[in-house]
């Protein structure tokens, strides 16, 4: 199975490339651009959280995004008795708008060994990165990240609400242990004791710890990996505990991938969230054609916003081993394109006139790493 399928743990962002026995500093990154011709674009809604403030355009627009596009910096230390100390600083840029955040990305300190590895920092935790080994669609508008671990009715957009599932983030404060790989197997268990600082130079937030644990299984071609978290963290966003159980399969030039969700609802409604993914690609010389389809449900929901789907089609065109282009069309119901991947620039549907909204877009990018 291809390299993004067998990184599932923390150590993968360690390792890959792999650290060498020196001091030495190595730069890399990835810059990731796409122009996206939106259709049915949030029409009205001016944000006033931001300065300055933004107004939604609607009906159909053209925008340049960079998307998940960042530059890194990361060392070793050979300890000796088998023992490296490792770092990492990675800091998230914004191509087209002249901007970034430092060390905003996975940004680290830690030791490796035969005990595994053991690190503090920021970091995506052990939940997210078993959904990030199975989306063909990953850093794109049509991330499954936009209904896979994103909970829609939690957080204020517009006149209705929305949030994010903690677990399936990159949290701060987090002390974390990745284990050897046994034959095929390794799990990795990661605490913060506030996920969701931000910068914010106050002391960590009371009562806003969370906990995640994942297991993975890779044999050849073939990939396993479920998640669990919990904390107060969650209880804070009215949720319980989260589960996650990813899978992938590839024979000969195809590949299959699929995803399961479930976000329990703490509440009296028992609005528990569940959402199902299934991909699939065939690669054929330098060109890789790949589609998947998403759906989520709210259980007990009445009304507009209870349902969300998203259903994309793409293809990419490897230029070298660090160079391609893509095109993809996504579409959908009540999905936020270009969320999940953090793209600097969000296609929001209008859930304000009381409607489930239908959402698309075409997307032209090119990607880069090095």
């Amino acid at each position: 199975m291809k390299k993004s399928l067998i990184a599932l743990a923390i150590a993968s962002a360690v390792s890959a490339p792999a650290f060498a026995a020196t001091a030495n500093v190595d730069v890399y990154g990835v810059l990731n651009l796409s122009v996206n011709y939106f259709q049915d674009q949030f029409s009205g809604y001016t944000d006033t959280s931001v300065t300055p403030n933004v107004t939604y355009k609607g009906g159909e627009d053209m925008q340049i995004s960079s998307n998940a596009s960042r530059i890194g910096f990361k060392g070793a230390e050979d300890l000796g008795g088998g023992l490296t100390a490792i770092w990492q600083i990675e800091s998230g840029i914004n191509l087209d708008e002249q901007n970034g955040t430092f060390a905003s990305r996975n940004s680290f300190i830690g030791l490796k060994g035969g005990f595994g590895t053991a690190l503090i920092g920021n970091h995506d935790t052990p939940f997210k990165l078993v959904g990030r080994a199975v989306d063909l669609f990953g850093d794109t508008i049509a991330d499954s990240r936009n209904l896979m671990g994103f909970n829609i009715v939690d957080a204020k957009i517009g006149d209705e609400t929305y949030s994010f599932a903690t677990s399936d983030m990159r949290a701060d404060n987090v002390i974390a242990y990745i284990s050897p790989n046994w034959t095929g197997f390794s799990f990795a268990a990661a605490y913060s004791t506030d996920p969701v600082s931000s910068g914010n130079s106050q002391p960590d937030q009371t009562d806003m710890s969370v906990y995640s644990f994942n297991a993975t299984y890779t044999n050849g071609p073939f990939y396993v990996g479920g998640a669990y978290s919990d904390g107060d963290a969650l209880e804070a966003l009215g949720q319980d505990t989260n589960w996650r159980l990813a899978g992938g399969f590839t024979f000969g030039n195809f590949k299959v991938v699929g995803q399961y969700d479930m976000y329990e609802d703490e509440s009296s409604l028992g609005e528990d969230y569940t959402a199902w993914m299934l991909g699939g690609s065939w690669t054929m010389g330098n060109f890789v054609f790949k589609g998947n389809y998403i759906e989520g449900e709210f259980d007990n929901c009445s009304g507009f916003g209870c349902d969300a789907e998203q259903w994309a089609l793409g293809a990419d065109y490897n230029l070298s081993k660090r160079t391609a282009v893509y095109a993809l069309y996504v579409a959908g119901q009540n999905s936020a394109l270009g969320w999940g991947a953090g793209a600097s620039d969000v296609n929001i549907p209008d859930f304000t006139d009381g409607d489930n909204e239908d959402i698309s877009a075409f997307s032209l990018g090119v990607k880069h790493s090095f």
